[in-house]
């Protein structure tokens, strides 16, 4: 600490940051990059291992064998079953579990949330209400109380919703099958409940919430009338094809969350042991030796960025998701058609998921030993937190070193340098003049940062304003009202500066003028540091891709006086914006993953997708607990709009 406080020391440290702090941001910026996307490289990550032993995978002896109950026979009664009315079969599915000596129960839940089309009753407009029913069923441990418990559970999906995101009804016939393979043994330590959700996401928090005795707002349910104890795992079945390809893993959760890394290497396992192709973000893992070269090290990085990109959206990818917002560790296998040459029956998915819930059935314990923290390259490999962090950090030193070195040069500005260039940043030398020194006008920049954070708080509690307020006014949507209202807010802010020109300016003293958007842009940039290493603790993913395009240009706007320098700084500005960002992010994600080639297709689609991931995170916010809204409003926003009053400030 003496060392740090020595005023030569300070003096030496000042002006090494001073002098290289450009050169220092851009060795890091490139350098956290690199150093990222060789981590998919297979000598620099690490290969998967089990870390609790208690799952004994390789000792479960898998007995399963649909000769019994024929899952393709009871999947075709399911799908008939399900077209012959509309909705979920409750009765048909109470039915089949009653059959099997389960207890069986449902659970009816009504959804009604501000963001619901409204729909007009009497003289009055109320919103919507989505209803749905849950049936679940439960098979009790014959040697134990039900203290513990293990879910499967199927989506249903009418034939419109399947046809976005695929059929379930075989997943539906593999869990009757199951359950009644399941009931002959008697080996086990926990309860399985068997679970088909209705109005999927909905469906499930409706279920989780009541399970776990939480109240809710927005979502009223009957009373949960057969539970067991503590969920300990959940394994979510997406299966619509009688032979199947692959099994590809999916992992992401609400707010970028991820299962204990040992729930996913044991699917993998399993998999590997029963002959079945195991998938992730529908990549095929290489070869090892493969993996060494070009090809194989592209495939790798480009599994490992499609996985930070779905997490980084916070949004589940599947209903396991919201399990992982209660600390549940849970999956979702679904299962890839393919042909029968090469392709793999029931029998064969079926003991893969015997082998899952047999071993969570032999935990002693919930998992916690293995990552929760990973990215993965690979099926087998991944990356922990001990090595993505590093990069990241590399990253977090360009706002640090260019906010450093503002903040000393905000500090050294002199009252008598009316014609120093406001551009220049170079530090005094010891023979220079060091008398009158301007101190940092922090009254003069305090209004503009508290006016940053309540526009940001404005703008986060204003699309329940727009849809009280102007549903009935418009026959508008309410994506259509919600995407609208916040732009339109969003535009608003982005006059700020000319609303509060007087406070921006100081023409009569440039010295000290210099010093406020110095120290205005130092402020915002530690700041960024800040915020950002903040969410990488939630969710890396997002953190990441917001340095990757925020640093750089945080880092080089400025005010200028001439204004094809200002309308530069302040379109590249515009550029890294949240509204602005998001759609940039989904147009290169569709163009890397879709078969989109026409360009104005692309930006249609981008437009669209842009407008339901805005209103989806706003209704995701209310409903799950999705902190994705509220980062970018909150967090994010009033940042950015700090670095705006910069670009507009009058020097």
């Amino acid at each position: 600490m003496g060392l740090m406080t020595d005023p030569k020391t300070q003096a030496f440290l000042s002006n090494f940051i001073s002098r290289f702090h450009k050169a220092g941001s851009l060795l890091c910026y490139l350098a956290g990059m690199a150093y990222m996307l060789a981590l998919a490289y297979p000598p620099l990550n690490a290969g998967t291992y089990f870390s609790e032993n208690a799952l004994l995978p390789g000792l479960v002896d898998r007995e399963y064998g649909d000769n019994s109950y024929n899952v393709e026979q009871l999947a075709e009664e399911y799908k008939r079953a399900v077209e012959s009315i509309e909705g979920l079969p409750v009765r048909y599915m109470e039915t089949k579990f009653t059959e099997l000596g389960l207890d069986t129960f449902t659970q009816n839940f009504s959804i009604r949330h501000p963001f619901l089309q409204t729909e007009v009753i009497g003289n009055r407009r109320v919103p919507q209400v989505i209803q749905g029913t849950n049936v679940y069923a439960i098979l009790r441990a014959p040697r134990i109380a039900g203290t513990e418990a293990i879910v499967m559970l199927v989506p249903y999906r009418s034939s419109k919703a399947a046809q976005e995101r695929g059929d379930t009804h075989y997943g539906i016939g593999l869990m009757l099958s199951l359950a009644k393979f399941f009931r002959t043994k008697t080996y086990w330590s926990k309860d399985v409940i068997f679970l088909v959700v209705d109005q999927e996401d909905m469906g499930i928090q409706a279920w989780l919430e009541a399970y776990q005795g939480i109240p809710s707002n927005y979502i009223s349910s009957s009373i949960m009338q057969g539970r067991s104890g503590a969920i300990m795992g959940a394994v979510n079945l997406e299966v619509g094809v009688a032979r199947v390809r692959r099994l590809d893993l999916v992992t992401e959760g609400i707010n970028g969350h991820l299962p204990n890394l040992d729930l996913f290497n044991l699917v993998v396992r399993l998999c590997s042991k029963e002959g079945v192709q195991a998938s992730f973000q529908g990549q095929v893992d290489s070869g090892n030796n493969q993996r060494l070269t070009r090809e194989g090290y592209e495939k790798s990085v480009k599994t490992m960025l499609l996985n930070m990109a779905h997490q980084a959206t916070g949004q589940p990818r599947s209903i396991h998701g919201l399990f992982l917002h209660y600390h549940i560790e849970a999956i979702t296998i679904k299962a890839a058609a393919g042909q029968k040459s090469g392709s793999k029956s029931m029998q064969m998915v079926g003991r893969v998921l015997e082998g899952v819930i047999r071993s969570i059935n032999n935990l002693l314990e919930r998992l916690h030993q293995s990552f929760f923290f990973y990215v993965l390259p690979n099926c087998d490999r991944y990356v922990s937190i001990g090595l993505y962090m590093p990069p990241f950090a590399l990253l977090m030193m360009v706002p640090l070193l260019n906010g450093l070195a503002l903040w000393i040069t905000s500090g050294n500005i002199s009252k008598s340098a009316q014609d120093q260039d406001v551009g220049k940043d170079k530090p005094k030398t010891d023979s220079e003049s060091m008398e009158d020194f301007v101190p940092r006008p922090f009254s003069t920049i305090m209004p503009l940062l508290i006016g940053a954070s309540v526009t940001g708080a404005l703008l986060y509690i204003s699309p329940e304003f727009f849809m009280s307020r102007l549903a009935t006014a418009f026959k508008l949507t309410p994506e259509e009202i919600v995407s609208l209202g916040v732009m339109g807010l969003f535009v608003g802010s982005i006059m700020l500066p000319h609303i509060i020109r007087r406070k921006m300016s100081s023409p009569s003293d440039p010295g000290q003028a210099t010093a406020e958007w110095q120290l205005l842009k130092s402020v915002a940039l530690i700041w960024q540091a800040v915020i950002l290493s903040a969410i990488s603790m939630i969710n890396f993913s997002l953190a990441f891709f917001l340095s990757v395009a925020m640093v750089p240009i945080s880092a080089v706007i400025r005010p200028s006086s001439r204004t094809l320098f200002r309308l530069l700084n302040a379109i590249l500005l515009l550029l890294i914006s949240p509204p602005i960002l998001l759609f940039l992010f989904l147009a290169i994600y569709n163009a890397a993953t879709s078969p989109i080639v026409d360009i104005t297709e692309l930006l249609s689609v981008t437009l669209q997708m842009s407008k339901h991931a805005m209103y989806r995170s706003v209704v995701d916010g209310y409903l799950y607990g999705n902190w994705s809204y509220g980062l970018a409003t909150m967090v994010v926003f009033p940042n950015w709009l700090m670095l705006w009053l910069v670009v507009w400030k009058q020097v």
